[in-house]
Formats: C-alpha cells, structure tokens, sequence
C-alpha cells in the first residue's frame, strides 16, 4: 500500500509521499448555513465572517463543546469533528483512496490528544502506520553531532524543540511552545501597521469593512515575500472602485516585526542553555524562515551560543527524512509515538566549536560541495548559513581531485562584523 507523510502544522496541513508535496490545507474551517469550508478556501473568507471562522482546533484538538450557534448541524460538536472534516477533506482531495501514512506530529500535542487523533483519523481513508514527532523529522534530515534547535510556526504559536545527539541516535529532550508567536499573530501586526500606512499616504482605511479587511489579509502573505529580497514594497489594494497604494520601507517592516523575531531568539537561547553540547545548530521551518530578519537575527547570536549553523528546511526535508528512516519508522518497534530516531553519523555536518571572532558566509550547494571544513565536507541546506572561525581549516578541492588547504588565521574587521562572505 502507498506510504505517504501527512504533517500537521495548522499553518498549511501538508501531505506528501516519494513523488514530493501532494497538498497542503490550511487549519481553517468556516462555518456556513449549512456546509463547513476547510482549509485555503476557509482562511481566504475567514475575515468576512470572524464569527464563524475556526483556526484552533488542531492546537486545541480535544471533545469539549464548542459554543452553540458557532457550526452549522449537530454533527460537528467539538474541534475533534473538525479535525476529522479537515483529514477527511484531505484524504478526497488526494484521490480518496486507502492509503497508509506516518503522522507527523508537533511536539506540543498532549497523550490525550494523541489519542483523539488516532480516533478521529481511523474513520477516514488515512490508515495511520506510525506518530513521529514533527521537529525530530526536521532534524534527522540533516543530523548533526551536538544539539538541533528547530523552531516550527504554527497559527496561533511557536514550537521550540531541543533535540540532541546521543551516539548516533538523535532525540528530542525539550520543547517549549511560544503563545502570540504565531503566523496570525504576525498577519494581526502587520494589518494595523498597513492599515496605518495607507491612512497615511494615501487617506485609504483598508479595514473600513470586511471586505476591504479581507482583500488586506489575502494580500499580506505576498507582499512578505516580495520583502524577502531586503527592499522596499509597494503595497497595492484594487477596492471601492480605485486602486490603492502605499510604500512599505523594509526598514520599516523589519521595526514592525521585531517583537516576535526577539520573543522567538529569547526563548531559543533559554532552551540552548539546556544543552551541554558544544555545539548547536538551528533549524527554521517555514513559514518563519522566510520571515523578513528572521534568521539574521538567529545567526547574530551565533557567538553568544555557540551556533554552528542557521538554515531552513521545508516540507519537502520532511519527507525525505521520513523515507530516509521509514523502516525505523513503520516496522520493527511497537506503535508509539517516535521521539528518537538512529541515523548516520557520516552524515554530520556541524564543526567543532572554536573560540574567537568568526564570520558567517553564504554559499550556494554547488560551491560548497567542494569545500571542506577541518576535513569535513560541508553540506549545505537552502538559505543555510557557515559558521567559520580563527584557526579553522577550510578545503579546497582541486581539479585533480586533490584537496589545497587554508588555515584561516586572521579576518578582517568588516568581514566578522558584516558576517558575509
């Protein structure tokens, strides 16, 4: 029977098997008269009726009523039933058909929870296989000796989980969730300061009504990538007949969201104090990672914790690492909830910690695939950051196959401040 990965991260549900990413649903139901939207279509309308929109209940997933008047018929009671809308929604729009899957599960989910979700997903075509937890996933598909942060982004919070190296074997020690961290906590903030933007220079209140209010949120997640490239935005509404306008200094941009960036570096640098490894990396997993400063502002503290390595890792990581691991994962073990996983050490990319100034360079995969650092080849992820440090040995690998090396014994002023390279 297919094996397939299904990830639950209410900000974008994600199914996926050996072929890639088959979907991904946000965690949004609407209720109307008499039907329940889900997923993209309910968070695309979720402004126009607040009062019917639901986005907590896969953090919230338990059998307590929700309030009466708020669904539409008597077989949705409690955010369990929407849970099972939701999966069920999932499992049609994939092709409908029985399939087996690993659920993999964040890591603030309660053994009660567990449990409902088991419940809930045996009356729909996903056959559940094996729980992993989501962060340990994010971090065997890259293991590296020492200790893994992954910082995950869900709607409504911000998972933080400390998964450590055990002789070959990675395990997931700590996690610690965030409140007001979340995706719609970072939307919120940016509505208020784009509503106050476009009063300002163009007289034009977006949120004067839902609509408007609704156009707004809709276009808020594409300007944020637009940002993503360091400069400036204009910010553009087609409503009431006119088409709106107003600049969006990234500077700007970057004040705005500087509450949640130092909320979320605070408690990773809390949770890092937990270690005793010597050295540490972070994984970010989206949609936080393309949060404009968001991994600048990790990789600045990377000489206060001694952080090796800042990088981002999406979905499609997840999978890979699932199939990497599936016989760990779907046989050989009785069914549980899986916290650790064995992997292979050669696949280690972290760096012994050195002390002194260090740099920060940003390569592309082609290039440092003929790198080696302290006789160690260097294996970057996406938008993965290398740490390097006074003292350090960096491999040059030459047309023959021979491999020139440069002891780094001195940087520059500019090149430790600017940490690029």
């Amino acid at each position: 029977m297919t094996l397939q990965l299904l990830e639950l991260n209410d900000n974008g549900v994600a199914l996926g098997g050996e072929d890639g990413v088959l979907l991904t649903s946000a965690g949004f139901a609407l209720a109307k008269e008499k039907e329940v939207l889900l997923g993209n279509e309910a968070r695309a309308q979720s402004r126009l009726h607040p009062n019917q929109s639901h986005s907590r209940y896969w953090q919230d997933l338990s059998l307590e009523p929700l309030p009466s008047g708020r669904l539409p018929n008597e077989n949705l009671r409690h955010s369990a039933d929407l849970a099972h809308a939701h999966l069920q929604a999932i499992a049609e729009q994939s092709g409908g058909e029985p399939r087996d899957v690993v659920l993999s599960v964040p890591s603030s989910f309660s053994r009660q929870q567990l449990g409902i979700l088991l419940g809930v997903a045996k009356k729909t075509p996903l056959r559940v296989v094996s729980l992993v937890d989501s962060a340990l996933l994010a971090a065997a598909s890259t293991p590296a000796e020492g200790a893994t942060v992954v910082v995950q982004q869900q709607l409504h919070q911000t998972l933080i989980s400390l998964i450590e190296w055990h002789g070959g074997r990675l395990k997931v020690e700590a996690s610690v969730a965030l409140p007001s961290t979340g995706s719609e906590n970072v939307i919120d903030a940016l509505m208020q300061f784009s509503t106050e933007l476009f009063i300002e220079q163009c007289r034009f209140n977006p949120q004067h009504d839902a609509p408007t209010e609704q156009l707004l949120y809709n276009a808020l997640p594409d300007w944020l990538r637009a940002a993503a490239s360091g400069e400036n935005v204009l910010l553009e509404l087609a409503a009431d007949g006119a088409l709106h306008g107003a600049k969006l200094p990234y500077q700007d941009l970057l004040s705005a969201l500087a509450p949640t960036r130092e909320k979320i570096a605070q408690q990773l640098r809390s949770l890092l104090q937990r270690s005793q490894s010597a050295n540490a990396r972070i994984v970010v997993c989206p949609p936080l990672g393309g949060l404009p400063g968001m991994t600048a502002e990790l990789a600045s503290h990377a000489e206060l914790v001694r952080v090796t390595a800042v990088n981002v890792a999406g979905f499609e990581t997840s999978i890979a690492s699932c199939f990497a691991h599936r016989d760990q994962l779907v046989t050989g073990a009785p069914f549980g909830l899986h916290k650790q996983l064995a992997v292979d050490a050669g696949m280690s990319r972290a760096a012994p910690r050195r002390e002194g100034p260090r740099a920060r360079f940003t390569l592309d995969a082609q290039t440092a695939a003929g790198l080696r650092l302290n006789g160690n080849p260097i294996r970057l992820a996406e938008g993965e950051a290398l740490f390097v440090a006074q003292g350090d040995t960096l491999g040059i690998m030459q047309p023959d196959g021979s491999i020139a090396s440069l002891v780094l014994e001195s940087f520059m002023q500019e090149e430790v401040s600017d940490g690029e390279g």
